[in-house]
């Protein structure tokens, strides 16, 4: 499997869990504000609350600070069967980039081995045309409604992977879809589609009655010289008038070079008319790998800010309105080393930021197909740098010409605390405490749910970064963990779909800690085996078989539980 083919996988996966109902849920806990008249934020101390009877899901992670927390809805099942399903939609074969669930209407990324249009069809040899697509589902019942299709761009798979599709989460607000299409290019339609005319789509190219209305699109290859490594799948984050998104440049198919290196990695739009407000092209000649993360915003000490999780493993934080840097922080030791082929100990970021109480969390990872390797978890706050600081990092380079290089603590830190690295204590079965992650963290009752590519879920401590406990998937994790209902879901590339008892107290259960007390490592060994089960016995409500790969989050809205699948969008609930 081709490191790309995996790598736009991650895509719908990191970016797996989607939306916030623009004008329908009211953010939780320390986010800030952004426009209450579009997103409905209201003050730090407020609860999210609902105030137009829906709780829609209209953009990844559901709320500008994208945690994953439903905490509106109700009496969602926990065991049920795919046959219980109210609905069930054909995507295509792969599908990463939703759902998306706002005004009635789902959006959903896919390709077009499914097509819904004969044109889409080669004549010659009957097979579907490679194409990326959006699709929109009537809410209630899984109907078909439209789909936007962008052709394959010409360069191919060091730009555009070939079968991946549309990989980007859209973001709904009001009458206006908001996406990245595989061609690099930045969307703003009409929720509608052509479904109500074709009027102001004169010069689409495709304008039937189930396609798309664009109303502006904006070309970040042609405006901007970026260089899309494999694929583009940013979602768009908007607050006020302002689009926040990053633009996936980095390496050309040797993986060294990088083409466009002042070419921007981050740009914010005018949302309204798509015109260029800012751009920044941290970091520049650094970029590792390519860059498939997603931007958060939030009001942390008072002041407003947008978190850019940069293809060099260093968070950024910008002003919203001017660009101007405001803070940067190094997600890896700076003893940490990139090479090629995911060898390495150095990573950047595939999960999104979560601004929480006024921290962010975030977990280094890399492309899927460079599978495991040592990950870090950070919470950070950055108003204990202080005023005016820049570089917030756990350490400060004194010498760099030498590596690794010499460095000293930094007093200006942001470090709350860190979970990760080298795992020292005796009787572990690897040699590191946290993996990789695609992931972007689910955090409720100050307690946080985060899971690796490699499978395991993890329970910690939000306050301290202590673990509880941690349960083994079986299964690659592409998505991230979902809460709602007093209830946690996760699914694996196997196709099965986990569902775990939330606890505002979680017992100590970490396995690894319980068997290190013990010093034979064959009772050690049993002693693990007996702690896993009682992790099991104690949160494990349910493994559901999906029976198709989930490389996405399971997301609810309006009482509804949607399960998105490479290949198929199911919609489990009470039938009205």
């Amino acid at each position: 499997m081709s490191v790309i083919y995996d790598l736009r996988r991650w895509i719908a996966g990191s970016a797996c869990s989607m939306a916030v109902g623009f004008g329908v849920w009211f953010a939780i806990q320390h986010t800030g504000q952004a426009s209450s008249a579009e997103i409905g934020i209201l003050p730090a101390s407020a609860e999210r609350v609902n105030l137009q009877g829906t709780s829609d899901h209209p953009m990844f992670g559901g709320t500008p600070n994208h945690n994953m927390v439903n905490p509106i809805d109700t009496d969602i099942p926990s065991k049920f069967e795919v046959g219980d399903a109210i609905w069930k939609s054909a995507l295509g074969s792969r599908a990463y980039g939703g759902p998306t669930i706002a005004n009635g209407r789902i959006f959903v990324g896919t390709n077009n081995e499914n097509p819904r249009n004969n044109r889409d069809i080669d004549p010659t040899n009957k097979q579907p045309v490679d194409k990326g697509i959006l699709m929109c589902f009537e809410e209630a019942t899984g109907k078909f409604l439209w789909q936007s299709v962008h052709d394959k761009l010409p360069s191919g798979q060091v730009h555009d992977w070939p079968r991946e599709g549309l990989c980007s989460t859209p973001t709904v607000v009001k009458d206006r879809v908001y996406y990245t299409t595989n061609r690099c290019t930045v969307v703003c339609a009409d929720v509608d589609g052509c479904t109500k005319g074709a009027e102001g789509a004169e010069k689409q190219k495709y304008k039937t009655p189930t396609d798309s209305k664009i109303v502006w699109e904006f070309d970040m290859m042609k405006e901007l010289n970026v260089f899309p490594h494999n694929m583009s799948d940013g979602s768009p984050l908007i607050i006020d008038d302002m689009l926040f998104l990053v633009t996936a440049n980095g390496v050309d198919e040797g993986h060294i070079n990088i083409p466009s290196p002042e070419a921007p990695s981050f740009i914010a739009l005018n949302k309204n008319s798509g015109k260029l407000v800012w751009k920044s092209n941290l970091p520049g000649k650094h970029i590792m790998h390519g860059q498939w993360s997603n931007p958060v915003y939030g009001e942390i000490g008072g002041v407003k800010q947008v978190i850019f999780p940069g293809g060099d493993g260093w968070l950024y934080s910008f002003k919203p309105d001017t660009g101007d840097l405001l803070w940067k922080f190094d997600a890896n030791p700076k003893d940490s080393k990139y090479d090629l082929g995911g060898k390495g100990t150095r990573s950047d970021f595939i999960g999104t930021p979560v601004i929480h109480q006024g921290k962010v969390f975030i977990g280094t990872g890399q492309d899927p197909e460079h599978f495991e390797g040592i990950g870090h978890y950070w919470c950070i706050d950055p108003t204990k740098g202080g005023k005016g600081v820049v570089d917030l990092s756990p350490e400060l380079v004194t010498d760099g010409s030498v590596f690794p290089p010499k460095t000293k603590p930094n007093p200006n830190s942001a470090v709350v605390w860190h979970y990760g690295g080298a795992e020292k204590r005796a009787n572990a079965k690897r040699d590191y405490v946290f993996g990789r992650t695609m992931s972007t963290a689910c955090i409720i009752d100050d307690v946080l749910y985060i899971s690796e590519l490699a499978g395991y879920l993890h329970c910690l401590d939000a306050k301290t970064g202590k673990k509880f406990w941690q349960f083994d998937v079986k299964s690659a994790i592409w998505g991230s963990a979902y809460y709602v209902d007093g209830k946690v879901f996760i699914g694996n590339e196997d196709g099965d779909l986990f569902v775990f008892k939330h606890s505002k107290q979680p017992k100590d259960m970490d396995e690894v800690e319980i068997a290190s007390q013990i010093a034979d490592e064959k009772a050690a060994g049993k002693k693990l085996i007996e702690v896993r089960k009682a992790v099991e016995k104690e949160y494990l409500l349910a493994k559901i078989e999906i029976g198709e790969p989930i490389r996405s989050t399971p997301v609810v809205a309006n009482g509804v539980l949607y399960v998105m699948t490479e290949k198929n969008l199911f919609a489990f609930g009470k039938k009205k």
